[in-house]
């Protein structure tokens, strides 16, 4: 019940005064340095989900741009992915859940988190085909369900275990990439797949037979945060300062522009207009550092080192937060 005890109890598990947002006064689009700074060039791996939506959006609207920096996207296909881009030096920064940062901190300690811009507890999905029979979560018991390695997927998979009685070693987990995840459910290789957003959508929309989900809203609470090397973070604090406020922006933009948004972001990840508004009113935009970031990387690195997936002692989280990167005077808040 150790487990159990400590997933249904999210106590604070380390000890950090108040809760840090980086919370940076934008008023319209006004570039926030002179336009005689050189430009500063960098590349960020995106993974291509909603939850991206900061980015996408400071690109589309040539944020980035009227803030003399440079920046090019490469387009990636999850946090791990994008992570992996950014460890072997094809990106700058890298967009990732919790998860993965959990999961790389056992491996390093040469990264940090700058900020978290989006936060849900409904993007990820437990889905399963109704004519396999699995239509609750004890039915997966001795089951196969597929899930993405080192990733929120598969956090998201223990936790329905656990909150519902299940020994996580009942069920069979098949490791595949995200994008193999629902062709693998439709040709019966696995009978259920947690999946987060908009790949759950597109699951049930090309499905031949009706999609059940067994999941559970509030289970889990995703964020979806920006990553970058400790060395070049300290080597560009300047162009990292402007890149957190550019994102500032887009976040309000964001927020004051919903549907806007929608419309910018099914465009620029080919999604139709419905399949976005599906989980669209689960995200909430907003960039932070936080005491539950902190409690939530603590849980998972506890499950990760009882599952046996990981080996070391925890690390302090603390220091995975760039809360030493000032972006204003007055821009580190404690609420």
């Amino acid at each position: 019940m150790r487990s159990l005890d400590l997933l249904k109890i999210a106590v604070p598990v380390v000890a950090v005064v108040g809760v840090v947002s980086l919370y940076i006064n934008v008023f319209g689009q006004k570039p926030i340095i002179e336009t005689t700074t050189p430009l500063s060039s960098f590349r960020i791996a995106v993974s291509q989900t909603p939850l991206s939506a900061p980015i996408l959006i400071a690109q589309y609207l040539n944020l980035f741009k009227e803030n003399n920096l440079n920046v090019k996207l490469v387009p990636c296909f999850g946090g791990v992915d994008c992570a992996e881009r950014m460890f072997d030096a094809q990106a700058d920064f890298a967009t990732s859940s919790e998860s993965v940062v959990m999961f790389d901190s056992f491996k390093r300690n040469n990264f940090s988190i700058l900020t978290t811009f989006v936060n849900s507890d409904n993007d990820l999905k437990l889905l399963s085909i109704s004519n396999i029979g699995v239509n609750s979560v004890q039915d997966l018991i001795g089951k196969r369900v597929g899930v993405v390695k080192a990733s929120s997927s598969e956090f998201y998979l223990y936790s329905l275990l656990l909150v519902n009685g299940i020994d996580p070693k009942q069920v069979n987990k098949v490791y595949l990439k995200p994008e193999d995840l629902a062709p693998e459910l439709y040709s019966y290789g696995v009978d259920a797949i947690s999946v987060w957003e908009p790949y759950g959508y597109q699951t049930e929309l090309k499905a031949s037979a009706p999609i059940v989900n067994i999941g559970t809203q509030g289970i889990y609470h995703l964020t979806f945060n920006l990553i970058s090397m400790n060395e070049y973070i300290h080597a560009n604090e300047s162009s990292v300062r402007t890149l957190i406020r550019t994102l500032d922006q887009a976040v309000n933009w964001i927020n004051n522009n919903p549907v806007k948004a929608k419309n910018i972001i099914a465009e620029m990840l080919q999604l139709n207009y419905a399949q976005l508004s599906w989980s669209w009113d689960d995200y909430v935009f907003r960039l932070s550092l936080s005491n539950s970031l902190l409690s939530n990387l603590q849980l998972q690195a506890r499950w990760a080192k009882e599952s046996g997936l990981v080996n070391g002692e925890i690390p302090d989280y603390r220091q995975f937060l760039a809360t030493d990167i000032n972006l204003e005077p007055d821009g580190l808040v404690v609420e």
